[in-house]
């Protein structure tokens, strides 16, 4: 089976949608800790506005960045649902030098004389 090569600005493109869809899960699971501790404590989730939460979870983020992170990486890598987010692999990416290849002509030397 042929792989399909990615130009640069694909797999650019591509690092862009993980990055963010990392950004965007990791974020998710702190506001999901953040309403936890707030249960936990005995206190409602509705008594608190989507802003307050907001703040919360991102206070919570900056403390446990790494770890959220490396939660949403691996939900991105294993998660079947996750697919579209995968890194790209690297073996196909393109190098320029591979993209120069000149182009030969197919026209022969008759066609070109205009003989018929």
């Amino acid at each position: 089976m042929a792989t399909r090569s990615l130009s640069a600005k694909q797999v650019q493109e591509r690092l862009q949608r993980h990055r963010s869809a990392v950004a965007v899960l990791a974020m998710q699971s702190a506001r999901r800790e953040v309403k936890a501790q707030i249960r936990a404590q005995g206190l409602k989730v509705a008594h608190y506005s989507a802003k307050e939460i907001s703040i919360l979870a991102e206070a919570h983020l900056a403390q446990h960045r790494e770890q959220l992170t490396a939660e949403a990486e691996h939900a991105i890598a294993t998660w079947p649902g996750f697919a579209r987010w995968h890194l790209p692999n690297c073996s196909n990416i393109e190098n320029s030098a591979q993209n120069q290849n000149p182009q030969t002509s197919t026209t022969s030397t008759v066609q070109m004389s205009g003989a018929k």
